[in-house]
């Protein structure tokens, strides 16, 4: 994959499997990012909860050239459908022929797929958890 006309950034917790499953499609397809990490960086994050109404992570946004964000993804399954449908390329290298990044932003639907067991209290438990009693 070619370098994208803008930048990709990710919201992310450390030890979240969503998280790492959307990075690791990143990475494969050879897309630079910038991670931010929620709980190290919750007053940016509180400001993408309030603007595009989610709650959990991931949370893809692409930007244009001047930064501004042009594209949100919302959670590791409309990533992923984004890439089986075959339109996620376009997204990334901002092709006027894109589609409306809307559709994949978080609504009725926020907890199917990959969130359906993904809960934001769920995850930190288990952060600490990994944390208190290292494997």
């Amino acid at each position: 994959m070619k370098n994208t006309k803008g930048k990709v950034v990710i919201y992310v917790k450390k030890y979240c499997p969503f998280c790492k499953k959307a990075k690791e499609l990143l990475d494969e397809k050879g897309v630079k990012y910038e991670e931010i990490d929620v709980l190290r960086n919750s007053d940016l994050f509180d400001g993408i909860k309030s603007k595009y109404n989610v709650r959990t992570v991931p949370q893809i946004f692409i930007t244009d050239e001047n930064g501004d964000y042009v594209h949100h993804i919302a959670g590791c399954d409309k990533l992923m459908d984004l890439e089986k449908e075959g339109k996620l390329d376009n997204m990334l290298n901002n092709n006027e022929d894109s589609i409306n990044a809307t559709a994949y932003t978080s609504g009725s639907d926020e907890h199917e797929g990959c969130n359906i067991i993904h809960n934001e209290d769920l995850c930190d438990f288990f952060v600490l958890l990994l944390l208190a009693y290292p494997l």
